[in-house]
């Protein structure tokens, strides 16, 4: 499913991407439930779940994603394309570090703001 990762909102009710204001959209793929769970799981953490298809990642996540350095992010994408979900793919963990990069620095512009993620 379509997975788009965005910056804390005053309106938190989103249902579609449509929604979303622009300025606050960090980056996407193409990801199940199971994938993202297991990305927080790479972080120590995990997601409260809002709607089925809308999370919040804890603030954990946003601050060592504002500060982990990109050689460690880079390694994260390998821990994660190697977690159960990605059985029977043929995920690339150097696609996945792409993913990670590019949320890393679109979330720079928005410090201490949570990241939603939502699923469609």
């Amino acid at each position: 499913m379509d997975v788009t990762f965005f910056a804390e909102n005053e309106d938190c009710a989103l249902n579609s991407f449509e929604e979303i204001p622009e300025n606050s959209i960090l980056g996407g793929g193409h990801f199940s439930k199971a994938q993202i769970s297991d990305l927080l799981g790479c972080f120590k953490c995990s997601a409260t779940i809002l709607s089925d298809n809308l999370w919040i990642s804890p603030t954990s996540f946003s601050k060592e994603l504002y500060c982990i350095d990109d050689e460690q992010l880079k390694s994260v994408a390998v821990h994660w394309s190697n977690e159960k979900s990605w059985i029977n793919t043929s995920v690339n963990d150097m696609d996945l570090a792409g993913h990670l990069l590019e949320l890393k620095y679109a979330y720079q512009s928005h410090l201490n703001k949570r990241v939603f993620i939502l699923f469609e």
